[in-house]
């Protein structure tokens, strides 16, 4: 199943964080990203050089492991993103889930992949998220369908 998405700025705040296993209890999630956050301190040049290169084209994958989840972390302009899962969804469904992730987010934040980008945008973030994941398990990778799910209106109340 997916465990969660975190998205953290360079600084590895946490902007965002996605639980997809509902009855994972708050000092769970609070342990999981604690422990996440020590692994990836440990890591020796894990985010890369950042230096004069923003563009969301040379995003690499690195898989760490916490918890016995596979975590796939990638930095993508300012936002550092955090995909973990275990069992059917390894360390390669996880970089394929990414890159659908990232191009969903690249569209829905105008391609300013920024802290600010994304706060401004949180509520359409999160509704691509719903559309990806359902109750743990990829439901729709398909980026165009996931960008027309986003634009659907409510009905008007009379």
């Amino acid at each position: 199943m997916l465990h969660s998405l975190i998205c953290c700025n360079e600084a590895n705040y946490v902007l965002l964080s996605r639980y997809f296993q509902p009855d994972l209890t708050l000092e769970a999630r609070r342990t999981y990203e604690a422990q996440l956050a020590q692994i990836c301190k440990q890591v020796p040049n894990l985010w890369g050089d950042r230096h004069g290169r923003k563009d969301a084209d040379a995003a690499q994958s690195q898989l760490v492991v916490c918890e016995s989840q596979f975590v796939v972390v990638r930095q993508v302009g300012e936002l550092r993103l955090m995909l973990s899962g275990n069992e059917e969804y390894d360390e390669l469904i996880l970089d394929e889930i990414m890159t659908v992730l990232q191009a969903v987010l690249t569209t829905q934040l105008d391609k300013k992949l920024t802290e600010a980008g994304l706060l401004a945008n949180y509520a359409k973030v999160v509704v691509a998220l719903d559309e990806m994941v359902q109750q743990g398990h990829l439901e729709n990778a398909d980026e165009a369908s996931i960008d027309q799910m986003i634009k659907l209106k409510p009905y008007p109340s009379k």
